[in-house]
């Protein structure tokens, strides 16, 4: 059985304030637990089109659609976890907040339930009783923290931008595995945007390449890894460094 589409776009383009288009005439659709990689350069029009997804489009930008069909139960994993969180509001507290305002509890229930995203994302309990500000934590919390509000808001697709790229190749490799266990376990789609196509291989079925605001190329992963069509995706597969071969 086929399972549902949970978000599509079709024709859309995004414009800056002197009218230049910045995505240009992108189409897709994404299917409940389904897994799609935007891969691609810097500036290539990954991240617009996430902000674009859920409605955080910045001020000035512009944009048109032939069709799209939006999901209200999305929510987004930004690139920098600490800028992400407010520096000034305890970490736990921001939580509950989320929680209350997504789930519509109460401000006990809403402890309740932010401590059990705390355990099960490994987080220390401390923080709930601790008032500590995400300058205090580090990257791989707040993070993990980013996460926990994002699986609060119950999504049925989630939007990752670049989640791991300011973490450290181990913390990286964790976050990695935790965002593929919850997906399999809770079973929401995932939008995941990265330059990188080693972390794009370990999460997504599927891959979308960008350049310069277009799709280039799409398909299965393992098509794309290993059967490229266009030059600019065979340059992506070779900017991955491979694991040096010891000697001796």
């Amino acid at each position: 059985m086929e399972r549902e589409v949970v978000l599509a776009v079709r024709g859309l383009n995004l414009y800056n304030r002197d009218g230049e288009r910045l995505v240009k005439d992108l189409s897709f659709s994404l299917r409940a637990g389904e897994t799609l990689g935007l891969v691609g350069e810097s500036g290539s029009g990954k991240t617009l089109t996430l902000r674009s997804l859920i409605g955080l489009l910045p001020e000035g930008i512009r944009e048109t659609h032939e069709a799209r069909t939006d999901n209200p139960n999305c929510a987004m994993i930004f690139q920098n976890p600490q800028s992400a969180l407010d520096p000034l509001c305890p970490v736990f507290r921001q939580l509950c907040e989320v929680i209350a305002a997504r789930q519509g509890v109460g401000r006990a229930e809403a402890r309740a339930r932010a401590l059990r995203l705390l355990r099960r994302l490994s987080l220390p309990e401390s923080l709930a009783r601790e008032d500590r500000l995400p300058g205090s934590l580090s990257g791989g919390q707040c993070q993990r923290l980013l996460i926990a509000m994002a699986l609060s808001c119950e999504p049925e697709v989630l939007l990752c931008d670049e989640p791991t790229t300011a973490l450290d190749v181990t913390v990286q490799k964790k976050t990695l595995d935790l965002i593929r266990a919850l997906q399999a376990e809770l079973g929401f789609a995932v939008i995941f945007v990265t330059h990188n196509l080693a972390v794009a291989a370990q999460l997504c079925q599927s891959l979308a390449v960008m350049r310069q605001g277009r799709i280039i190329e799409r398909g299965p992963t393992e098509q794309i890894l290993t059967s490229p069509r266009e030059p600019y995706t065979e340059t992506l597969i070779g900017a991955v460094l491979p694991v040096p071969e010891r000697r001796g």
